[in-house]
């Protein structure tokens, strides 16, 4: 049992906190959060030995990502134990799975397990590993990494196929704690520490194997999901703009020219994004004219349902609050427009379908779910070299905006949500923002003081590789971060 350990250590810590037991109400399962480990995603590291400490501290995407989400993972627990449920996935599915390949075409796959098999003797030899045409300053590999990606392509499967259950004994949401990330990479081509979609993934095995029709991506990382947004363009018939279009078609298929637009393909994707214009894809360096229109798309038309909105420096939480109802709540009011038409359009090929004497295919009814790319480097807590243009979110938001997506599914799609690890590298970054986003999943109060500098500060010091916990806490926060360590620790 790979939770032997977290199940020992959270009885411990329910005996010592008898009044959680008490003060805590009974939590249907289909209402709670199902939270998914993936510790196979610990395989995917930094394998260039050579390099000096200097360069090794640049390596930002890092296995110990894993132990700061699962503080944060602790931490709500430890506020709400019975409003969640756990579970490690160690399934692995390979990179050449039908739903990896309707996303990054045939070739993509062999090339990424190519490249992993062949850096175990480059990297002997003191060679880069990847290809010269890939950016090495944010994307590595190693033969492990093999384990990782089909490690994160089992884990989203497992969580699928939980929230999708057609029983009443199974959580309708789930968050995926799975790295590398997913929302920069492209049709066929790795980018900003991504390899493989994710999200895209997710949604298309979710269409093959639970007939999911429609899917919205909500996406609150700091950073521009290039790579997202970009398969999307191809699902809507149109050429990407990165990768070779002929891999994501079936054979016999034409490819479009920059001229034309095949059909759509479904399941159908709307993307929506919250991230910083002036940070990676679009930052200096990177900011060419087709990122930075990429990055303020806004559409609704053409069968793309495309929201982009920019982040704004605040000074105070009101001032923030402020722009997320005048500004960034849109994003939500879109993906609910997107859905509220999908669904009509949906039916209305049904109705006109089922005129027809002999229908050459039978229209599956609508079916959709909402996608969290969920990124925590817009945080607070996020390092400055994250934060060089000055713009953040206050640690609430993650409740709040997550708050807000489970409304918008238990409107329009039975509740359903999957949230999926993006971004997020400093420890006080995903613990906190994890922390929060997990409150809001279960739409519970989110304390102001939880996310105070003292309290992350406290959580974040179980990080430490060579942490040990206090014999006599001098205070309530240090007692209670105290024994969230512990269970975060025993996590990973």
């Amino acid at each position: 049992d790979m939770l032997h350990d977290f199940k020992q250590e959270f009885i411990e810590f329910l005996s010592r906190n008898p009044q959680i037991v008490t003060n805590s109400t009974f939590i249907p399962n289909k209402s709670k959060t199902l939270v998914v480990l993936s510790p196979l995603s610990t395989k995917h590291s930094f394998g260039r030995h050579w390099v000096t400490k200097t360069y090794l501290s640049t390596i930002v995407e890092r296995p110990q990502r894993l132990l700061a989400s699962s503080m944060g993972i602790a931490a709500a627990i430890s506020m709400y134990p019975a409003h969640y449920t756990l579970m490690s996935s160690t399934k692995r599915s390979p990179l050449t799975s039908p739903h990896v390949l309707k996303i990054h075409g045939k070739n993509w796959p062999g090339d990424i397990e190519k490249i992993c098999v062949e850096s175990e003797e480059k990297l002997k030899k003191g060679e880069v590993e990847v290809p010269d045409g890939w950016n090495s300053g944010d994307i590595y590999l190693t033969k492990t990494s093999l384990d990782a990606l089909t490690g994160v392509i089992g884990a989203v499967e497992t969580a699928i196929d939980s929230i999708f259950k057609d029983d009443d004994e199974t959580p309708r949401r789930a968050f995926v704690a799975i790295r590398p990330p997913g929302h920069h990479s492209h049709p066929c081509v790795p980018s900003g520490f991504c390899l493989i979609n994710n999200a895209h993934i997710a949604i298309e095995y979710a269409a093959m194997t639970q007939g999911v029709t429609h899917a919205v991506i909500l996406d609150f990382d700091l950073h521009h999901g290039d790579g997202s947004q970009d398969i999307c363009w191809q699902k809507a018939g149109f050429e990407p703009d990165f990768g070779e279009i002929s891999a994501g078609y079936e054979d016999g298929d034409d490819d479009p020219d920059e001229h034309t637009k095949k059909d759509a393909n479904t399941p159908k994707v709307g993307y929506f994004s919250l991230h910083d214009i002036n940070s990676f894809p679009t930052e200096l360096g990177y900011a060419i004219p087709t990122n930075i229109k990429n990055a303020s798309t806004c559409i609704m038309a053409h069968d793309l349902n495309i929201w982009n909105v920019h982040l704004q420096p605040y000074t105070t939480e009101e001032d923030f609050y402020k722009l997320y109802q005048t500004k960034y709540s849109i994003l939500l009011q879109k993906a609910d427009e997107y859905l509220t038409n999908a669904r009509r359009e949906h039916e209305d090929l049904i109705r006109q379908n089922e005129k027809i004497k002999s229908p050459r295919h039978q229209i599956p009814p609508f079916k959709a779910f909402v996608v969290i790319s969920a990124g925590f480097d817009a945080s607070e807590y996020e390092v400055q070299t994250m934060q060089r243009h000055g713009v953040h979110v206050p640690t609430s938001f993650y409740s709040k905006f997550t708050s807000d997506a489970v409304k918008l599914a238990n409107k329009q799609c039975n509740g359903t949500v999957l949230s999926l690890l993006e971004g997020g590298y400093s420890d006080g970054a995903l613990t906190s923002g994890v922390f929060s986003h997990l409150v809001g999943f279960q739409r519970q109060s989110w304390e102001s003081g939880w996310g105070h500098s003292d309290v992350i500060k406290e959580l974040i010091k179980g990080c430490r590789p060579n942490w040990k916990p206090l014999k006599n806490p001098s205070n309530e926060v240090k007692n209670w971060a105290n024994q969230v360590c512990k269970l975060g620790r025993v996590m990973v």
